[in-house]
């Protein structure tokens, strides 16, 4: 028995990890953002100056001038759209070499430890839909999340440590993970 409110919402915009993510993390932001319908200059309004930056970092990369040095593949913003288990999913890897390799950006002014990066989501989100949108297997995949230290001015500006620190980690994946995964999403969506 499926809420009709979440059948409209995934007919009209496919489920992404950030609305995975901010459901896990605020059911109320979640609600206020994807059920009510915020407009654009309002979402904006919510936007801290960490998430802007990594904004405009994540479109200099894309348009392959990082402002920073980082490994870029073939594809940047590589964009992925499926269905899995009536559920359509979307999502935009940061780079990616087809069938190989893929890498996801973070701004940060905290290194995020091993631990956090081998337990991050949005790894085995883009690695299910890789598996299901061209059946690459997690384990023929090199993952890493590489996190590009920040720092506050001191004017409510945000600017990368000088020097740049980039921390990369490793991330390996099995089908497991990525099954266990698919299970958290039916869960995920059942709960909305």
């Amino acid at each position: 028995n499926k809420n009709p409110q979440i059948v409209k919402l995934l007919k009209r915009r496919a489920l992404s990890w950030s609305a995975i993510s901010l459901f896990q993390y605020s059911k109320e932001k979640w609600y206020k953002k994807y059920i009510t319908g915020l407009t654009p200059e309002e979402i904006k309004d919510e936007e801290t100056p960490a998430m802007l930056f990594g904004k405009t970092f994540a479109k200099s990369c894309g348009a392959r001038k990082p402002l920073v040095p980082v490994i870029l593949y073939k594809e940047t913003v590589y964009p992925l759209n499926v269905v899995f288990s009536g559920i359509p999913l979307v999502g935009y890897i940061d780079t990616y070499e087809p069938h190989k390799s893929f890498r996801e950006f973070k701004t940060s002014n905290k290194i995020w430890s091993r631990e956090k990066c081998l337990n991050y989501g949005q790894l085995r989100f883009y690695a299910l839909v890789l598996f299901i949108q061209h059946k690459v297997k997690p384990e023929d995949l090199q993952i890493h999340l590489d996190c590009i230290q920040t720092t506050e001015t001191g004017d409510f500006k945000i600017e990368f440590l000088k020097p740049v620190v980039i921390h990369t980690q490793e991330v390996k994946l099995t089908m497991l993970d990525i099954l266990s995964f698919g299970s958290e999403i039916k869960q995920t969506v059942k709960n909305m």
